[in-house]
């Protein structure tokens, strides 16, 4: 019977795993410092340069409405013991997406999920029967700020649903 074992292409993985692991390690080292160099390392298909995450220092002020429906439903089951954190978040394209970690109870159980919402496109203009409108006068930035909150409350929701 013939060797069916092929040494170059396990050598290939080999490099493939160690290159994974040393980036997984990079990503994961020292919390989120290394995570904005190694998200905006990676390259989309194509190619194509995909936006980084940005840590929540320099993102947009949103936060969750505390009498949001994912707000209410942890407070009914852990009352004030729990808490979220917004480990990464970025805008690609009209679409906000944040990473949610959700802790909860004194033993500080540790759910993470991923959230998304569209970023309205701003306001709409145009004219009808002779009289021009406009809607949505709202600023860009409170779109922007609106998107990661609802953004937020779609990953607490992600979380609750793991519980």
């Amino acid at each position: 019977m013939a060797n069916t074992q092929r040494p170059e292409l396990s050598s290939v993985f080999d490099d493939m795993l160690a290159q994974n692991k040393k980036r997984f390690d990079e990503l994961y080292r020292d919390g989120r410092s290394h995570a904005g160099k190694a998200a905006a390392a990676l390259k989309g298909p194509f190619g194509k340069q995909t936006s980084a995450f940005r840590s929540p220092a320099t993102s947009p002020g949103a936060k969750l409405d505390p009498q949001s429906p994912a707000a209410r439903r942890l407070r009914e089951r852990f009352g004030d013991d729990w808490r979220y954190e917004i480990a990464e978040q970025r805008r690609v394209g009209d679409e906000a997406i944040v990473l949610c970690k959700l802790i909860l109870g004194k033993e500080g159980a540790v759910r993470t999920q991923f959230g998304r919402a569209n970023i309205s496109e701003g306001p709409v203009s145009g004219a009808s029967g002779g009289l021009r409108f406009r809607v949505g006068a709202a600023g860009g930035g409170q779109d922007e700020r609106d998107a990661f909150r609802r953004a937020i409350e779609a990953a607490l929701i992600n979380c609750i649903d793991l519980i």
